[in-house]
């Protein structure tokens, strides 16, 4: 196909943005988002299932909405739920049930991010950096015993952020791998390898195990952010059961997944360009740097809903109380206007650190310093054991519309 060619093709933008299909090939879902850039700040589509949503793959305009939560709040309907079996469970009903960080506005997120956000201030991480250290010295060694060629995805970014996250829980290790398919049945609930279940039941799932797991710490308090949040106090009076849950089941999953997505398809994009692996090599001062830009290449989390509030405009565009704002995140960290030559992978991108992987605003990732603390730490340790990194074959991804990446990274690390 032509320039010119490409350029005319008529793109549907309704299932680039809710069906999990279209993720199963990143370069040709960002090649049919540049076709729509032209439209302005905008992108309007409508679905037979979730109506009409208004789409954004604009960095400025993105972040222009995520700064404005009263006019754009989340509601209880934070995402657009996955189509599984030719039906759309209300997400909002599980929402009223779990009170998530996610689908809660105003001063009740506040109030409830206020309970543990101390857990992932610089001061906490501090602390916690030796033991993601050794976890990445273990990893190391794990490739090293396997001559350095392996499933990335599986034998590094899947167990060692849910390892840092569950201790920080004081989860036991032998959970750890009821909870990590609980979380791919959540977040990857579309795709057939992954997804085997209903998400919603898993969700439940979790919220049961934690529920126990609270009642534990209630009984007995320990110094993990389980205690924290079982004996949460909220204006003097002790947090909600079903609050207390959704922190649980937020941060006991979102705090993995989406740093393992971004690990992996770090790994793949540095496989496919080597020669920035070698830069890291030569440049050790910039894994930091490169972890922002894996994560702008990458973005783990593919949206997230607002709903405004009342009329508002935005870059010229009007809404109406009702309207549905779409915050593409993939598609922002590779605005050409911000980022140049958006798709390539750069590790010493001057604005790397401009990425919206993690949101913006009132509902900025609580996890975020944490995450690019362990992505740090995984860059660094392999560059700093092996020599150079090529793919053994094509790298898979999952089929999903909110959460997803890299789910099969078969590489090999040269010494």
């Amino acid at each position: 196909m032509s320039h010119t060619e490409e350029a005319t093709t008529q793109v549907d933008p309704g299932p680039l943005f809710t069906d999990g299909a279209t993720f199963l090939d990143p370069d040709s879902w960002h090649r049919a988002v540049d076709t729509l850039r032209g439209e302005g700040p905008f992108i309007r589509f409508d679905d037979d299932v979730h109506g009409t949503i208004w789409a954004t793959v604009d960095l400025e305009v993105l972040l222009e909405v995520s700064r404005r939560p009263v006019e754009f709040a989340n509601t209880s309907v934070p995402l657009l739920p996955p189509k599984l079996d030719g039906e759309t469970p209300d997400i909002g009903d599980v929402g009223a049930q779990l009170k998530m960080l996610i689908n809660q506005d105003g001063p009740d997120h506040l109030m409830h991010r206020k309970l543990v956000v101390d857990w992932f201030k610089n001061s906490t991480l501090r602390v916690l950096k030796p033991a993601v250290d050794e976890l990445v010295h273990e990893s190391v060694n794990r490739l090293r015993d396997l001559g350095g060629e392996c499933d990335f995805s599986s034998e590094v970014a899947l167990p060692l952020p849910l390892r840092v996250i569950m201790s920080m829980l004081g989860v036991p290790r032998s959970d750890e791998p009821v909870l990590l398919k609980l979380t791919q049945e959540m977040f990857s609930s579309e795709d057939d390898e992954l997804g085997q279940g209903d998400p919603f039941a898993a969700m439940m799932e979790v919220a049961g195990y934690f529920t126990e797991l609270m009642q534990d710490r209630q009984a007995t308090p320990t110094d993990d952010l389980s205690s924290a949040i079982a004996n949460g106090v909220v204006d003097g009076t002790p947090l909600e059961t079903m609050t207390a849950i959704g922190l649980y089941v937020i941060i006991a999953t979102a705090g993995h997944d989406t740093t393992s997505f971004a690990m992996a398809g770090g790994i793949d994009a540095l496989a496919r360009s080597p020669e920035q692996f070698e830069r890291l090599r030569a440049e050790p001062e910039l894994v930091g740097n490169a972890a922002y830009e894996v994560v702008r290449l990458t973005s783990p989390v593919r949206h997230f809903l607002r709903h405004a509030q009342a009329d508002a405009e935005v870059d010229g565009h009007t809404f109406a109380p009702g309207d549905r704002v779409l915050l593409s995140y993939p598609g922002a960290n590779r605005d050409p206007a911000q980022f140049e030559a958006p798709h390539v992978l750069d590790v010493s991108r001057s604005n790397a650190s401009r990425q919206i992987g993690w949101g913006h605003g009132a509902h900025f990732c609580l996890g975020s310093r944490l995450a690019q603390m362990e992505v740090t730490a995984v860059l660094d340790g392999l560059r700093g054991e092996f020599t150079s990194i090529e793919s053994t074959g094509p790298s898979e991804w999952t089929r999903s519309h909110f959460v997803g990446g890299a789910k099969h990274v078969p590489v090999r690390f040269g010494n």
